[in-house]
């Protein structure tokens, strides 16, 4: 199959610059992974280093031509990225969760321990009054604030040695058993079962939290629920539940939207293209806004620029290659054929050692098309029989153009071919004949009259 034929070429190149962008992709989800984690406090300097070491690794393999283990082994670790960027977010949902739910357990106690001391007419210091009713106290500072509490209640034994017993306890507290004397006291009280409008209210709580978003405008109404009555709650409750489950939604769809701008930033940055700095700015200015509203618009723009400059590269990587390759066979080229290539959608190259005969090379993009041409007149009479040596010749040729491509770290897939003689031989005007006349009549229009 020696005669026209049509063939796809992968150059090292194109290799490269697709596993760069693979990279570039790789690079985004690590930031996006680490700034999740760093947020939410899930994880540790050990995590952020080992990943670190992954990431340079995938780069040793770029250094060292294994592409395809590369592109394997980064989509891996991407998916690897987000599932476990998934998984630290659930933790940290679950422990804001639990946050809540021990905060409200301990103004529950704080609060039944307020209403028993003033049942016994105990004195109550203003500032601990007001530590134990206080409605945004932590649980920490909350269960501080009953262990001083429960200092104050009177010796079960003897009225007069109540200082000294308030002195005792307080030393046993200050000697680490401060939390047992507490739960002691707890573990007294009526125990309180949650509710299940405040748990599903804790939940998606917990979810904003584990992404980062300030759940601070629905605190007044969660307050509010907290003082209504059971029986009322769950009416009262359900509002705020459909505009906490939107607020999660639309915090998700915006988590998505920030990790597809941070890849296509990375993306951007290592492309040459004069468009590429004006879109990265726009990226970096959609990152910084509390809002998305842009953010597919840009993603469009991001990806149809990313495309564009590397099937640009491509192309004309394919056309060196195989010029370059050309050359090395004892084809002509000269400079600016690529660019003629480009132009008119094909090219001829004469053979040097059988100027009678070359190879024509036309289309663009993905596939190329070549094929063996005889150079001279239309009207000149052809040999048939040279012809299909030639073509027979060009056959050799294109296998060795083929090795020279893959020994470059490139490949070459035939998509067509036709036979030797199938086709009469296509007989193409001389290509550097009407350089030649243009170069005479130049001549003579610098001659003087």
């Amino acid at each position: 199959m020696s005669g026209p034929k049509a063939f796809r070429i992968v150059t090292r190149a194109e290799i490269v610059a697709i596993c760069r962008r693979d990279l570039a992709r790789l690079d985004a989800a690590v930031d996006s992974w680490t700034l999740a984690g760093t947020r939410n406090g899930t994880i540790v300097q050990n995590d952020i280093e080992k990943v670190a070491a992954r990431r340079e690794e995938l780069r040793r393999l770029l250094a060292a031509d294994r592409f395809i283990e590369l592109q394997k082994q980064v989509a891996s670790e991407i998916a690897f990225l987000q599932a476990d960027s998934e998984r630290r977010i659930q933790q940290a949902t679950e422990a804001a969760a639990r946050a809540n739910r021990d905060l409200r357990r301990s103004k529950f106690a704080a609060e039944a321990l307020l209403q028993r001391l003033q049942a016994l007419k105990i004195a109550i210091p203003a500032d601990l009054r007001a530590e134990l009713g206080g409605s945004s106290a932590s649980s920490d500072r909350l269960e501080a604030a009953m262990a001083k509490a429960l200092l104050l209640f009177p010796s079960p034994e003897t009225h007069g040695s109540a200082t000294d017993r308030q002195r005792e306890l307080a030393a046993k507290l200050g000697a680490g058993e401060r939390r047992d004397s507490l739960q002691e006291w707890i573990s007294r009280q009526p125990k309180q079962a949650d509710d299940p409008c405040l748990a599903r209210v804790d939940t998606f709580l917990g979810e904003l939290r584990g992404l980062g978003i300030d759940s601070g405008a629905f605190a007044a109404r969660v307050a509010a629920l907290e003082t209504e009555l059971p029986t009322r709650r769950p009416l009262v409750a359900d509002s705020l539940l459909l505009d906490l489950a939107n607020a999660v939604k639309v915090g998700r769809a915006s988590l998505r939207l920030d990790s597809k701008l941070r890849a296509r930033l990375a993306e951007l940055s290592a492309i040459r293209s004069p468009e590429a700095p004006s879109l990265l700015a726009e990226i970096v200015a959609a990152l910084r806004l509390p809002q998305r509203s842009n953010a597919e618009e840009l993603i469009k723009k991001a990806d149809k620029l990313i495309e564009e400059e590397l099937k640009t590269m491509a192309a004309a990587e394919r056309r060196r290659a195989v010029l370059e390759g050309l050359a090395s066979l004892g084809y002509e080229v000269s400079e600016g054929m690529a660019t003629a290539w480009v132009d008119k959608g094909q090219v001829v190259l004469r053979k040097a050692a059988n100027p009678g005969y070359g190879v024509e090379l036309s289309g663009g993009g993905d596939l190329l098309q070549v094929r063996a041409v005889g150079i001279g007149g239309s009207a000149e009479a052809r040999d048939t029989s040279r012809d299909r040596d030639m073509e027979e010749i060009w056959c050799g040729e294109f296998e060795r153009l083929k090795a020279l491509v893959a020994k470059a770290g490139g490949s070459v897939a035939i998509e067509s071919a036709r036979p030797v003689g199938q086709f009469p031989l296509k007989v193409v005007h001389d290509p550097n004949a009407r350089h030649e006349i243009e170069a005479i009549g130049r001549s003579h229009r610098s001659l003087p009259n």
